[in-house]
């Protein structure tokens, strides 16, 4: 009598590939991306600043804002598949979805720019411009305004068109303002309050030097990501102020 003919095994998969230098930067340029799009929570005192009750109010519309990203974060990252591009927006096929989409992300940016950017204006006006008392300068509030919005506005142009790469500036953004911002400098300030050495953990503070060196190391990886995703791009991509 015949055996069944049983069909060979398959061979094994083979063994994942090592991780590239590439791909490490990848990876920690990808955290300090994350940080950025979760760093929106600096603008907490401004929001709390038109509330008329501050103790109650800004803490539920922080966790209501949080909750909402958080559970759209985990949506997309479950329906952008095993294999998403770099840049999401290009897994939008062409057509008038695509422009839509692209009008909602102009748009975005630009309230993003506009709210940061007046603050930020408003921050260095009140720091350095109204101390300047050379030719009646601290009286031309407009003028002022307008020749410190503009600079800003080049900068912002430069810095955009220098790294011509949408996930890199993100990323190279959260991890030198968001990362500061939102983790390194409130547990900086609270730990200076209390009274406690910055880089010594006591019975009291234990979290906030915690958080201290946390967010010390998350900035610290994702500088060395995003410059070097950045530096990567440039070689195998294209140079700074190129379309792409």
């Amino acid at each position: 009598v015949e055996k069944p003919h049983t069909p060979p095994a398959a061979p094994p998969p083979p063994p994942p590939p090592p991780a590239t230098t590439e791909a490490t930067l990848a990876k920690m340029s990808s955290l300090a991306a994350i940080c950025f799009a979760v760093g929106s929570q600096k603008l907490l005192l401004n929001i709390r600043h038109e509330m008329v009750d501050r103790a109650k109010a800004a803490p539920g519309a922080l966790s209501v804002s949080l909750s909402i990203y958080g559970c759209a974060y985990i949506a997309v990252c479950f329906v952008a598949g095993d294999n998403p591009p770099s840049f999401l927006f290009d897994a939008i096929p062409e057509g008038m979805g695509r422009r839509v989409g692209g009008f909602l992300l102009w748009v975005h940016v630009a309230v993003s720019y506009a709210i940061n950017s007046q603050a930020f204006c408003s921050s260095i006006d009140r720091v350095v411009g109204l101390r300047v008392k050379v030719f009646g300068w601290e009286k031309m509030h407009r003028v002022r305004w307008a020749i410190l919005t503009a600079l800003v506005s080049m900068l912002s142009y430069l810095i955009a068109n220098g790294i011509p790469f949408f996930k890199d500036l993100v990323a190279l953004c959260g991890a030198a303002t968001s990362i500061p911002l939102t983790l390194l400098i409130p547990a900086i300030f609270y730990r200076r309050i209390q009274g406690v050495p910055l880089f010594f953990p006591t019975l009291h503070s234990k979290y906030s030097f915690v958080l201290v060196l946390f967010s010390m190391a998350l900035m610290v990886i994702g500088l060395i990501g995003a410059i070097g995703s950045i530096d990567v791009d440039w070689s195998n991509k294209t140079g700074p102020f190129a379309c792409h």
